[in-house]
């Protein structure tokens, strides 16, 4: 039963208010930090003015069906209406109220009424990977909520309706990425290997959920797709449980983390309640496939990582029948850390985003067209929020049409590619992050990085958390000073440099 009892009015009610909730850091902070979308946000805009004459010069586009397309099909729609950034933050902000509506319609499609553990579940919405900005991969998972709340709504539909559903409802969750369609097809599994009247008809029934695997070899025989995978590194998954709630405060994120996870094992392993056993087998392949998974696939990092909130939220939400006291104390305990955690967010966005806005200023003094190289530390570097500074220079890409060294470039992954310094160096996001001993984070210390500029392919140096070295000055003119950034002109008198020498470091 519902804490709320037999009252679904009150309940839809609760839980249409926890969803907008969720929005609230984009309603009120000058910009919102999601560090990998502000590099979204560059290709968007490249996507959306073809032909333009800087960034044609810039950046090479090439549409193609992939397993990432989420946000930017969206984007074609709402980005003429709205302007690249605005129609970004629209769709990034739309994500967390559809989250949460998803845990409340699978969680009543299976038990008729919330149960008390989806107010736990909530909590993970705003995790590492959605604060890091993977927009397409968080889409994606929002829809395989609800693509498996109808699933269940309609067990009693002919097979053949089913069929078709599950045909349609997989090419959408794959469009939006792959990963997700993955864990889609691990939850429909769950359930349905637990429903099964002979492994055979489950087979049968699992066929329609695999549609998706034809037009991704086509994908990866066509245009590549980036690495199958590489790098199983245990630490990372280590450091992936501890970050799982990484947003503003270090401490009490992490007191988050331990605290959803003991409620998580306590609510599966206390046997007063109930446990959806299709969910509970949905839960442990997530875990072992999370395990098994390097932390790079198809050229997306955090493959393992991204797979934590999930993998908690489905096994939360297959905990069932609490007595009523304990219910009620665990729904109002995980609504209440919830709205917390977002007033967290709120809170951090609101300071931070400030501060950013002030150095994104310096686009104020660039003309259109501008060529600028930056130099920033990585996002995960130093302190505990993710700052985003070595993404947020791709802004100048839809206020000035620039060329910056801060957009990805890996084949068949996204559909841009940089091309203008591709034979010269500095031309991707790779070519970015300023070296932090302190932290142990890789990268170029300053002066090797001025060296190795090519200034005759840039008019501009834009470094952040650092200053230019005292002996630049003969060639470098500061235009702009933010609280954490530099813009430097670089004088077209000063010799160039060819960039050859470039290599790019190492990362950990």
């Amino acid at each position: 039963m519902s804490f709320l009892g037999n009252r679904p009015a009150l309940e839809r009610a609760v839980w249409l208010f926890l969803a907008l909730a969720s929005a609230l850091p984009f309603m009120v902070a000058p910009i919102p930090i999601l560090p990998d979308l502000f590099s979204h946000i560059g290709r968007y805009h490249v996507m959306n003015t073809p032909g333009d004459p800087w960034l044609s010069q810039y950046y090479a586009f090439d549409w193609h069906v992939t397993g990432n397309l989420g946000a930017d099909l969206l984007m074609l729609l709402l980005g003429p209406m709205l302007g690249t950034e605005k129609a970004a933050y629209l769709i990034a902000a739309l994500i967390p109220p559809v989250m949460v509506w998803g845990i409340y319609r699978l969680s009543r499609a299976l038990y008729g009424q919330v149960q008390a553990p989806a107010y736990v579940a909530i909590i993970l919405v705003w995790s590492f990977t959605f604060h890091h900005g993977f927009i397409n991969w968080w889409l994606g998972m929002a829809l395989v909520f609800h693509v498996v709340a109808i699933w269940v709504d309609i067990r009693g539909a002919p097979a053949v309706w089913r069929a078709i559903y599950a045909f349609f409802a997989a090419l959408l969750v794959w469009l939006c990425h792959t990963s997700a369609w993955g864990v889609l097809g691990l939850i429909v599994a769950g359930i349905g290997f637990a429903e099964r009247k002979s492994f055979v008809r489950f087979c049968v029934s699992m066929l329609p959920w695999a549609a998706p695997i034809l037009p991704m070899l086509i994908w990866r025989v066509t245009k590549g797709g980036g690495v199958l995978a590489q790098n199983w590194w245990p630490m990372v998954k280590v450091h992936g449980v501890r970050n799982l709630l990484r947003a503003e405060w270090r401490e009490f994120d992490i007191a988050s983390v331990a605290l959803v996870i003991l409620v998580t094992l306590w609510l599966l392993v206390d046997r007063r309640f109930t446990r959806h056993r299709g969910l509970v087998l949905a839960a442990a392949a997530l875990l072992v496939t999370a395990i098994a998974l390097p932390a790079t696939v198809l050229s997306s990092y955090f493959a393992d990582v991204r797979l934590f909130a999930p993998l908690l939220m489905i096994a939360l939400l297959a905990v069932s029948n609490l007595t009523p006291k304990t219910g009620a104390f665990v729904a109002l305990a995980g609504a209440s850390l919830f709205l917390v955690r977002v007033g967290e967010t709120t809170y951090g966005w609101m300071t931070r985003g400030a501060e950013l806005e002030q150095d994104l200023a310096a686009l104020n003094h660039v003309p259109m067209g501008a060529r600028i190289v930056v130099l920033s530390h990585s996002t995960e570097c130093g302190v505990w929020p993710l700052a985003g500074r070595n993404h947020a220079a791709s802004l100048a890409i839809v206020r000035r049409h620039a060329f910056v060294n801060t957009e990805w470039d890996i084949p068949g992954q996204h559909l841009m590619r940089p091309i203008y310094n591709a034979v010269y160096g500095f031309n991707d996001s790779r070519t970015v992050d300023l070296f932090n001993p302190a932290y142990g984070c890789p990268g170029f210390r300053v002066r090797r990085f001025m060296r190795l500029v090519p200034r005759d392919r840039f008019d501009y140096i834009w470094i952040w958390e650092a200053e230019a070295p005292p002996e630049t000055k003969k060639w470098l003119n500061l235009v702009y000073a933010g609280p954490s950034s530099r813009l430097y002109a670089i004088a077209k008198s000063s010799d160039s440099h060819s960039g050859v020498e470039l290599s790019v470091p190492t990362p950990k």
